[in-house]
Formats: C-alpha cells, sequence, structure tokens
C-alpha cells in the first residue's frame, strides 16, 4: 500500500492526531461512569544500560473488571509506552501512540527521537484530559540511539511532559511503590538489581493498595516486566517474572509480613 496522496491545502502533515481529525477518526468525548475499569500501577526504574519497566495486570471499576490487562506496549521497538487512568481510553492512545509514531516517520522519512516522541505525545494527552472525563496518565520510557542510555518521561493531566533521571511511577500505588523505589534506587543500577527493585516496589503497592494486583499465585497471572535498552524493547517471560515474585512472597511469608530493618 502506498502512502495516501494529499492536496496542497490538504495535506495533514506529519501529525497523526491532525490526520484522524481530519477525518473523522479522533475519538470524541465520552460519559464517565463510575464502574468504568481503570488501570492502575507502573513503574520505571533507570540503570546502567537500560530502562526497567514493571506493571499490575488488574483493572479496577467498582470491581475487579480484569485481572489480565497488558499495560505495558512497544510504541517502537526502541521505546515502551505504560497507561494508568481509564483503561478502554489508555489503550486506544496506546494504538494512537504507535500510528503516529509510524505516521511520522512515513511522512518525513525521519525517524522521531526518542525526546521527540516524548513530547509528540503532549498534545495527545491534553486533548483527551481536558475533553473527556475519561483520563489518561502515561509513562513512556526507552532507549535514547543518540546519547546511549535509558531515559524516563511521565506527564501531568494537561499533558506536561518532565523527564526523571531516577524512576517514577504512575497509577493508584505510586505511594507504595515510591517508597521503595526511593530506598532501593541507586545511580549505578545494573540489571538484574534494577529488576529487583521494580519487582519489589510493584509488590509492595500490590500489598498496600486495593485497586493494585500483584502477582496472583493461583491463577498464575504475574506483573508484566520489559527492559528496553540497545537490545530493543524485551519482555521478560511469565515463569521469570513468576519465580521473582515468588522468591519475595517468602521472605514475607518468613517474617509474616513483618519489615525488616532492611529493604528486602
Amino acid at each position: 500500500m502506498g502512502l495516501p496522496l494529499f492536496s496542497a491545502h490538504g495535506d495533514p502533515g506529519p501529525s497523526f492526531w491532525h490526520f484522524a481529525d481530519s477525518v473523522g477518526l479522533a475519538p470524541s468525548p465520552g460519559t464517565l461512569h463510575n464502574d468504568a475499569p481503570h488501570a492502575t500501577t507502573v513503574i520505571a526504574v533507570r540503570y546502567d544500560h537500560g530502562v526497567v519497566m514493571v506493571g499490575d495486570r488488574q483493572a479496577t471499576g467498582n470491581y475487579i473488571a480484569s485481572r489480565d490487562v497488558r499495560k505495558i506496549e512497544p510504541a517502537d521497538r526502541f521505546t515502551a509506552l505504560a497507561i494508568s487512568g481509564s483503561a478502554a481510553r489508555g489503550m486506544e492512545l496506546l494504538k494512537i501512540a504507535q500510528l503516529s509514531f509510524e505516521h511520522y516517520e512515513k511522512m518525513t522519512d525521519s525517524a522521531l527521537s526518542l525526546e521527540g516522541k516524548a513530547n509528540y505525545l503532549s498534545p495527545i494527552i491534553q486533548r483527551n484530559n481536558l475533553s473527556s472525563p475519561l483520563l489518561v496518565l502515561p509513562l513512556l520510557a526507552g532507549w535514547d540511539e543518540s546519547h546511549l542510555v535509558g531515559r524516563i518521561f511521565e506527564y501531568d493531566g494537561a499533558g506536561g511532559c518532565y523527564e526523571r533521571f531516577d524512576f517514577a511511577t504512575i497509577g493508584s500505588g505510586s505511594p507504595f511503590a515510591e517508597g521503595a523505589l526511593r530506598l532501593g534506587f541507586r545511580s549505578d543500577l545494573n540489571r538484574e538489581e534494577a529488576l529487583e527493585l521494580g519487582a519489589l516496589a510493584l509488590y509492595e503497592a500490590g500489598d498496600n493498595d486495593p485497586s493494585t494486583g500483584g502477582p496472583d499465585f493461583v491463577r498464575n497471572i504475574f506483573p508484566m516486566m520489559i527492559t528496553v535498552s540497545a537490545e530493543g524493547f524485551q519482555e521478560i517471560a511469565s515463569p521469570e517474572v513468576g519465580e521473582r515474585f515468588r522468591l519475595i512472597n517468602e521472605r514475607r511469608t518468613e517474617s509474616r509480613g513483618v519489615a525488616g530493618g532492611s529493604l528486602r
């Protein structure tokens, strides 16, 4: 399939959002229902050669709407995008982001930088959150091919984009996850240490926040864990993720849930 053709006055340019809006594809504002499912906690941690992201799998309204939602997806080979807030609108935003980056590259014959991708999302988030009660707060992380480093970008409700140089967390379990992250983060973390810290932070969120789903050992449903590095977006296999959370759970079982004197 070739590129779409536009008249000189009708070319929408490299913005997929403007193109979707011009042909009537942009989503219209909806009505918020109290029981609309919401996605919850996602964590991103920088390490020496990339970024780790960990996300719970639960969507919650007035009840547990789903236990196996995927809240982290590759926006492209070197970029991961995660969502919290309205689950349905968040999934739509993930698809729009993927299409937007691809559309930009096809229309300009050049790739967006990681920072460019982060800024590119701001007006999309702003348009959604300021025109609809179905709010979405994403988290973008990836490998910067220009600077050879992992980077993390978070957003406020109006689309403001802010880079975090250590870690970031979104969703209702953030206060509990951030406590573990603040205690355990170091600037020289390696991949294994970052994965362990991310898993522990999400375990803390699931243990204290009723809207965050922790590891489900009955159904063998475990949080998503991914890395983005020079090798690209890589998702950790479920058996390995399950084993990480089993070890944390065993340590907590031994202490009967009582906090110890060190970060565990």
